[in-house]
């Protein structure tokens, strides 16, 4: 019923929140002309001072993710406390108070929530905190019901059913609180749910499950604005866990599967955000270049058919971000596809057996490869951005000093390597200062 009722005042609330974000975009489209129309003498001084409090925005108060902050920390707090109190007591109660006690902090939370969705819809406040009380409740009463009739115990089952219970209310709620804590659920389950066929197949649908989430935050106008950072926050930790939680629990993993599937992921999220401000891209791209540079510590064995039909997940997964990815192939750059083919040419050499004939130079090879990326890059950016160009440079940095630091050259050999590379990147830097820059780029 609490459902029901929420569903049905959140359409109406959807609709009214449409309704102020077009007169939001009617009010600062009239308050950017205002100047214009005064200064051309269209309307009076008084004219516009009236139009200016009529149409005036509404002032967003920075205190109020402080205050959902410490708001989803009481909530902690309380749900934790009552827990305690329930376990000091828990041996001494019959069965029957057992039950009751375990549905009673599930009830309280969902009348808050109800009270807030009904009362207090506009305090982000009291939906988050409430909301979240009613996630811990919901797992406290599965777990100490099923303690209470001596059910065995699984933990994939017990994420399962809480994780049922949870996503709806991500969704009837808004409560970003929720979908953090859904999401850890949906990983730990993905870590240990592997018992089963199906279960394999159950974390591909949890995670698919928040994807409508994320779109649906992204149509809410004006309000979107303001949680622009949580939103990349939440689907850069979703998608670099799930990525290395596919790799890790994948059968047969090899370097193949790992660069596909990493390199399906860095190809889709470089299609959805300027690469600067690109969360998801950055940690792609870091952990495809850490693969490479100790690729000669995988295994090179499973040929390409072997990789397709050792697991399906894997192939799916990265089929579909592939597919996304071609779709937007205008939004991809050449060194993009490059650096991806990178990792394919180093398997393909592996393959005929370099790796076996040059020894110890072979893991020079993907050092070249990043080394003459990131330059490569650095060249690129030399027009639009120093900060890009000194970002490319500190790759080709950090790739030398990862491959320095495995390689069992002369100590004295790598000392003078650092220190030619310190001042090649401090000259590069002082020419690069120097150089007149044109007007509007950004430094």
């Amino acid at each position: 019923m609490i459902a029901r009722s929420a569903f049905a005042y959140h359409g109406v609330v959807f609709f009214k929140e449409s309704c102020m974000n077009q007169r939001a975009a009617f009010s600062r489209e009239l308050l950017a002309e205002l100047p214009q129309w005064e200064a051309s003498g269209w309307i009076s001084p008084e004219q516009a001072a009236l139009l200016r409090a009529r149409y005036a925005l509404p002032v967003q108060h920075r205190g109020q993710w402080w205050q959902m902050v410490l708001s989803l920390f009481a909530a902690l707090c309380v749900g934790a406390g009552v827990i305690a109190l329930f376990a000091a007591n828990w041996a001494a109660l019959s069965r029957p108070v057992r039950v009751a006690l375990s549905l009673t902090p599930l009830v309280l939370s969902q009348a808050a929530l109800f009270f807030a969705c009904w009362r207090r819809a506009a305090s982000a406040v009291w939906r988050e905190g409430s909301a979240l009380l009613v996630t811990l409740a919901v797992g406290a009463a599965i777990a100490l019901i099923a303690q209470t009739y001596h059910v065995e115990e699984n933990l994939p089952a017990f994420l399962r059913v809480w994780l049922l219970l949870t996503l709806p209310l991500v969704y009837v709620a808004r409560s970003w609180a929720v979908a953090f804590f859904a999401v850890l659920l949906t990983h730990i389950f993905g870590a240990h749910g592997y018992s089963s066929v199906f279960s394999q197949w159950e974390y591909l649908g949890y995670v698919a499950a928040f994807l409508p989430w994320l779109w649906w935050q992204r149509q809410r106008g004006q309000f979107y604005g303001a949680q622009t950072g949580v939103w990349r926050t939440f689907a850069a930790l979703h998608s670099v866990v799930f990525a290395l939680t596919l790799c890790l629990n994948g059968r047969n993993v090899s370097f193949l599967s790992a660069w596909v599937c990493l390199s399906a992921f860095y190809l889709a999220s470089r299609t959805l955000l300027p690469a600067w401000r690109n969360v998801m891209a950055l940690l792609s791209k870091i952990a495809l270049a850490v693969l490479l540079l100790f690729s000669a510590d995988f295994s090179m064995r499973n040929d390409f058919v072997d990789f397709l039909l050792a697991d399906l997940r894997l192939l799916t997964v990265s089929g579909v971000l592939l597919l996304f990815a071609a779709c937007r192939w205008r939004r991809l750059d050449l060194w993009d596809v490059l650096f991806v083919a990178s990792g394919i040419a180093v398997y393909l050499l592996a393959r005929q057996g370099v790796h076996l004939r040059y020894g110890g130079a072979w893991p020079w090879l993907p050092t070249i490869f990043i080394t003459g990326l990131g330059l490569w890059r650095a060249r690129l950016d030399l027009d639009r951005s120093l900060f890009a160009v000194n970002s490319a440079l500190i790759w080709v940095l950090m790739a030398l000093f990862l491959r320095f630091v495995g390689d069992n050259m002369p100590l004295w050999i790598k000392g003078l390597v650092f220190i030619i590379a310190g001042l090649a990147f401090f000259i590069v830097n002082l020419h690069l200062a120097r150089r007149p820059r044109p007007t509007g780029v950004s430094a």
